[in-house]
Parts: structure tokens; sequence; C-alpha cells
């Protein structure tokens, strides 16, 4: 089964939600629909990012996922950009 990336740049955290709260809200957009394959989150160029790492069908399951994912997490904090890739040999192709 074909792997992807979600790529989201975290921005201000909304009134009452932590960094945590960011996690969650990613882990559990993604582990409702499919599997979990790693997440991270790293701070690239002074900005928070969050990445979660899922198996998909297709390139339309994978867009699902990363469209629920990005709204979970702008429940509880903004997303000023967020980016879906499928991973091949080991690297990221952006999806258009």
């Amino acid at each position: 089964m074909p792997s992807y990336r979600s790529v989201l740049t975290i921005g201000a955290l909304g009134a009452g939600h932590g960094p945590l709260d960011v996690e969650r809200a990613a882990r559990d957009a993604v582990e409702a629909i499919t599997t979990l394959e790693s997440f991270r989150i790293d701070v690239v160029r002074g900005e928070p990012r969050v990445t979660a790492r899922f198996t998909g069908a297709d390139d339309a399951e994978a867009r699902e996922v990363h469209a629920r994912t990005t709204a979970a997490v702008r429940s509880v904090a903004g997303v000023p950009r967020a980016r879906l890739a499928a991973v091949v040999a080991g690297r990221s192709v952006y999806l258009g």
C-alpha cells in the first residue's frame, strides 16, 4: 500500500489549546481512517511543522486523509500551509 505525508505548518494556537492538542488532533484524524506510519513535530526555519506519514489505497484516499487532518488541526491552531506528498523511494513527491 502506498505511503503519503501530510506536512502542516502550525501557526498560533487557538484559545485554550496547547501543543499536545495539535498532536492529538492530527493523530486522531489520520488513525480514524488509515494506518499512521510515523509522526513528527519539528521546527523548520523557525516555524513549527507537523508531519504525519500514513498509508493510503490511492491518491484520492490520501487527499481525504490530508483534508481531514488539516481540518482537525485547524480546529485547535492556525495552519498557514498544508501540503500532501506521496512517498516515492523514501522521498516526498508533492501532489498538486
